[in-house]
């Protein structure tokens, strides 16, 4: 949830609704009940709350991702978000006398079903319009350089319109957004009116433009480095370009005894939380799982943890018993290994809940990477650089690359979780933590990346 905030885009669609919301909330109740109640302190914290239910219903239903939607899908799924909030709302109302009349709920989130729609269209054209997006120039001509093309092209929250690509004064002008090299930069950035310089260039050994950033940055053009601008929009290191230098002096990749203390007696508390209210689903599933297919209901395996540490991991089978008897094989598409009650468990997460056992024992904390078997630790790390940084942190029952991507069955999958999992490694908190398991629950409901 906190990438909402980390998009400057996305944070002023948020604070504008939240307004948007409070408003038509107020509105309605001075046209229904008198400006007199809505002018109440009582009824200023109710509206608050109604619009934080509005939010998440709308944040649930994905109307705060990086894409905006089309102007069909996004009224009709605004619609269904805010049903489901009046919902919710009705049903507070029922079990709370106290609370705002049900007419309230119904009239102002009505209203919000056309009034957000109509703002969310006219502030995304705006957004996509050439006079409020920077123009940028990239430097470089590897892939991180093309990499940060493909976002400023494609992606709003980077904010900026590309203007071009430069590459060395020694390569060719190849490609079709190459428009220079870098001793064209001054005279570009002028001809342009360039304000952001991306330098995507990791090989900046002679000819790399110093002076002539230098002096763009003192008249004010900015300089970010083309790594910063991925991580910053997309929420994920770009390992194909990463440097170990860059890992060890970052400011990132450091996390205080005191922190991981605190983490851990949240892991404690959240696992026998978690085991204490999933309980009647534990009991179900037990019931379902062994009435489906033969064999144990619990399946164990073992799995690499922190420092290359291995343990025994719980997870109710979903798989049939021979699933691996010619060795071990990724999880595919629609794989035919999988049962009936499985497919369904792990749509749901339910195969997961015997995990929280392994949190209580410290093998595992509530987020972090995903555990992974030796036996693809071993191919992975002859296949993808940094792959064993990961087992720094203790795995997670869920973590920042399980609630971002599908479910690993690849190599390149694989690369694609390990920058999330770095990005978590650099930037952990415990805020972000939180953010994640409100991820997850989003996920869950939504049944994304299960296989």
């Amino acid at each position: 949830m906190l990438e909402v905030f980390r998009s400057p885009r996305r944070a002023v669609v948020w604070f504008v609704e939240a307004s948007l919301l409070a408003l038509l909330v107020s509105g309605t109740a001075g046209l229904l009940l008198g400006w007199d109640h809505a002018l109440r302190y009582e009824h200023f914290t109710h509206s608050l709350a109604i619009s934080l239910v509005a939010q998440a219903s709308l944040y649930y239903h994905g109307l705060y991702g990086r894409q905006p939607l089309r102007t069909g899908a996004l009224f009709l799924t605004t619609l269904r978000a805010l049903g489901l909030a009046a919902l919710v709302l009705c049903t507070a109302s029922w079990l709370m006398p106290s609370a705002e009349p049900v007419g309230l709920f119904l009239v102002s989130l009505g209203a919000a079903a056309l009034v957000l729609p109509a703002w969310r269209s006219a502030f995304d054209r705006l957004a996509r319009s050439e006079s409020f997006r920077r123009p940028a120039l990239v430097l470089g001509s590897g892939e991180l350089a093309r990499a940060c093309e493909d976002l400023i092209r494609q992606d709003g929250d980077a904010g900026l319109r590309l203007v071009g690509r430069l590459v060395r004064d020694d390569a060719p002008l190849d490609g079709p957004d190459v428009i220079g090299q870098y001793h064209d930069l001054g005279r570009l950035v002028e001809e342009h009116g360039v304000t952001a310089v991306i330098a995507a260039c990791v090989d900046r050994r002679g000819g790399f433009p110093v002076e002539a950033l230098l002096e763009l940055k003192l008249r004010g053009v900015q300089i970010e480095e083309g790594s910063e601008l991925y991580e910053r929009v997309t929420g994920k290191i770009f390992v194909r370009a990463l440097l170990p230098s860059q890992i060890i002096f970052s400011h990132g990749f450091h996390v205080r005894p005191r922190t991981l203390a605190v983490k851990r007696a949240f892991d404690v508390v959240c696992a026998a939380v978690g085991l204490l209210l999933g309980l009647p689903l534990m009991i179900a599933t037990t019931i379902a799982v062994k009435l489906d297919s033969p064999g144990p209901v619990i399946y164990s395996q073992i799995r690499t943890g922190v420092f290359g540490k291995r343990f025994r991991i719980h997870k109710f089978r979903s798989m049939r018993t021979d699933a691996e008897e010619h060795g071990p094989v990724w999880a595919a598409e629609d794989d035919p290994r999988v049962t009936r009650v499985g497919r369904v468990i792990r749509k749901t997460r339910l195969d997961e809940l015997p995990q929280l056992w392994n949190v209580l024992a410290g093998e595992m904390s509530m987020v972090g990477p995903r555990p992974e078997r030796p036996e693809f630790i071993a191919l992975l790390e002859r296949q993808i650089p940094f792959f064993r940084q990961r087992l720094c942190v203790k795995p997670g029952v869920t973590g920042h690359a399980q609630v971002r991507c599908r479910y690993g069955a690849s190599a390149e999958d694989a690369l694609e979780k390990l920058q999330y999992d770095l990005y978590y490694m650099k930037s952990f908190s415990l805020w972000f933590d939180l953010s994640i398991l409100v991820d997850t629950v989003k996920v869950v409901l939504l049944r994304i990346g299960a296989r």
